[in-house]
């Protein structure tokens, strides 16, 4: 009888366990019960990521800027050029800018940010942190095999006398492939060799402050130059460029900006194939090919004409191709967050052939033209303050905004490929063979990190 009552306890606790389970679960559906050994780094950066007002960083660093930039050339369409730009890069800079400069010309770098003017510094403090922590994070994004997997490591030098004055960026490397690892792979797909690491997804940003005139980074020393490893780090010592204002009141902000992402696609299928530049011109490109074994994520805008595909390099890092139907005015007159938005909500996995130029290109502005859209000129008129760093009367002579992008295939796989069962249905065909337009993003906030349009792959 004792064994009974004993064993009607066990099963009367096991189902109170049980209810107990279903009702916590049940009590908040929306969000799965975290682990336990969820990493202090995540928690982190998904509380960082709160303080970034996502949308109005993209209206005014990407979408605002690249109409400008599009608007230019409307007027002569027989000119229109290539378009790439960063707005991950231009916060990078805005936000150091807001760090060395007062008054008016802070306020504007603010507003840029998403930031109301009426903000406080704590506020301040904590959007210019999380972006910095988002820039880390994108930076450190590999996609080694598919698997997405995010490296750490430490920091040598930051803030060193080799990287002395102010500078909020990210440059991540590989600490355990060599000081040469990153070099070796940017020359890959130039000079034929093979890379070591072969990732889906590489993403640097850096911005510098400086004294013109001063012995500075160039753009191809930035490519060249093995990336310090850690996270991104703001030089608050200023002792070389206090030194250097000393025999000058003339600053230079570089701003640079590398992506190359491998596209999936495999290199045995890349062909030459002729690009359609207008009615009456084309020219001849590498067209990488994908076949429809794998389903890609996809719809037809009807509203903007526009067929969009969406690819994914890491488990973060991705890219929406906009292939317009005919003309590509309407669709860049047709872009706008919202619309990007709803691209992203409206995506449905589908299965087609998709071709698509295999191109490096890079492009160069000036910070001054790309950030006037955004409301941002009084860091580059006479009368900017840059009370953060000197009292004396210092002005902004040179700010370049340089960036590149290389998309290439993935790495060439050994072996045979899979069976495929036989399928006698024509897969539709996606074939960006005429100017298109391309947005990477951040797949978890919606940030846009690079942005721009393709009238001639070879036009480097």
């Amino acid at each position: 009888m004792a064994r009974e009552e004993k064993a009607k306890i066990s099963v009367t606790c096991s189902c109170l366990t049980v209810l107990a389970l279903l009702t916590g679960l049940a009590a908040d559906q929306s969000v799965p019960p975290k682990p336990e050994n969820l990493s202090r780094s995540l928690r982190g950066e998904q509380e960082a990521n709160q303080q970034l007002n996502t949308s109005a960083l993209n209206t005014a660093l990407a979408f605002e800027p690249y109409r400008q930039l599009a608007t230019r050339t409307t007027a002569e369409p027989q000119v229109r050029h290539n378009i790439l730009f960063s707005p991950l890069g231009l916060a990078s800079a805005l936000a150091l800018l807001s760090r060395v400069s007062g008054s008016e010309s802070r306020s504007q770098a603010l507003e840029a940010l998403g930031l109301a003017a009426n903000s406080t510094e704590q506020s301040v403090e904590a959007t210019i942190s999380a972006l910095t922590d988002l820039q880390h994070s994108l930076a450190l994004q590999r996609g080694e095999g598919g698997g997405g997997a995010q490296r750490a490591e430490s920091e040598a030098g930051a803030g060193s006398e080799a990287e002395a004055g102010a500078t909020l960026g990210v440059d991540s490397g590989e600490a355990d492939t060599g000081d040469r690892a990153h070099v070796d792979d940017i020359t890959e797909g130039r000079n034929g060799t093979e890379d070591r690491v072969h990732p889906e997804a590489q993403l640097r940003v850096w911005s510098r402050l400086g004294v013109d005139g001063k012995l500075s980074q160039d753009y191809d020393s930035f490519l060249s130059r093995p990336p310090p490893a850690g996270p991104p780090a703001f030089n608050t010592s200023f002792d070389t460029l206090m030194k250097d204002l000393e025999d000058s009141d003339k600053l230079e902000l570089n701003n640079y900006v590398y992506f190359k992402g491998r596209q999936p696609f495999e290199r045995r299928h890349t062909v030459p194939r002729s690009f359609q530049l207008n009615a009456t011109t084309s020219v001849e490109v590498a067209m990488m090919f994908r076949d429809d074994s794998a389903e890609v994520m996809m719809l037809y805008d009807t509203n903007c004409s526009a067929t969009v595909v969406k690819l994914a390099y890491t488990d973060r890092l991705a890219s929406l191709l906009l292939l317009p139907k005919a003309e590509l005015q309407p669709l860049e007159d047709c872009l706008s967050d919202g619309r990007m938005r709803f691209w992203l909500s409206n995506v449905k996995p589908g299965r087609a052939e998709i071709r698509f130029p295999k191109f490096h290109l890079r492009k160069s502005y000036s910070l001054e033209s790309l950030l006037r859209s955004s409301g941002v000129s009084s860091v580059f008129s006479d009368s900017a303050d840059f009370s953060g760093i000197s009292q004396k009367t210092l002005k902004l002579v040179k700010a370049p905004h340089e960036v590149m992008l290389e998309m290439e295939e993935t790495k060439s796989e050994d072996g045979g490929r899979p069976d495929i069962m036989l399928d006698f249905f024509v897969p539709p065909r996606i074939t960006f063979d005429r100017p298109f337009m391309l947005i990477i993003y951040d797949d978890l906030t919606g940030l846009v990190l690079l942005v721009g349009r393709i009238i001639d792959p070879t036009d480097v």
